[in-house]
């Protein structure tokens, strides 16, 4: 039996022109009063005055406009995820997919979404040093603050990763 895999949709809904039920404030600072002809994104649930929406609809017709702001940790989440559901994986890309995982692992020490991710592998908990200590592989010192992986009651640091 094959099982297909329902895949996300691509396109983002488009705004809208809809009448204004509330009283509210556009981002150019124009007051937008009670049944004005207004554009409404449902991707955001922002509104828009008539003039800016006109400008940001020529914009996306043209494709300059974005559809979403996507942070640095979670596009990398993003194409790991993809490359380890491909059904059949080259060396090309399980040596993106480490490279992919070392820049995740740097990130997380400012990033909380890259952390949590690390942290949800079946290899073991990433996580922040709050002492220092030994990596367990390679005899370094991990510092305080430094990323690193904990397995089995030892800590790896993130040059060794969890190879």
């Amino acid at each position: 039996m094959v099982r297909l895999l329902k895949t996300p949709s691509d396109i983002a809904p488009a705004p809208r022109l809809i009448e204004s039920l509330y009283i509210g404030t556009c981002k150019c600072s124009k007051p937008i009063q009670r049944g004005e002809q207004i554009w409404y994104d449902p991707l955001t649930k922002k509104v828009e005055c008539y003039t800016c929406g006109r400008t940001s609809q020529a914009n996306a017709q043209s494709g300059l406009s974005l559809v979403a702001d996507i942070d640095e940790a979670q596009a990398l989440i993003d194409r790991i995820n993809n490359l380890l559901h491909l059904p059949e994986r080259s060396s090309k890309a399980d040596a993106e997919i480490a490279a992919l995982t070392k820049k995740l692992k740097r990130l997380a020490k400012t990033d909380k979404n890259a952390l949590k991710y690390l942290r949800t592998g079946k290899d073991g908990n990433a996580f922040i040093v709050r002492y220092t200590g030994v990596c367990r592989k390679c005899r370094t010192t991990v510092e305080k603050g430094e990323a690193a992986v904990y397995i089995n009651n030892a800590i790896i640091c993130s040059k060794c990763g969890t190879a």
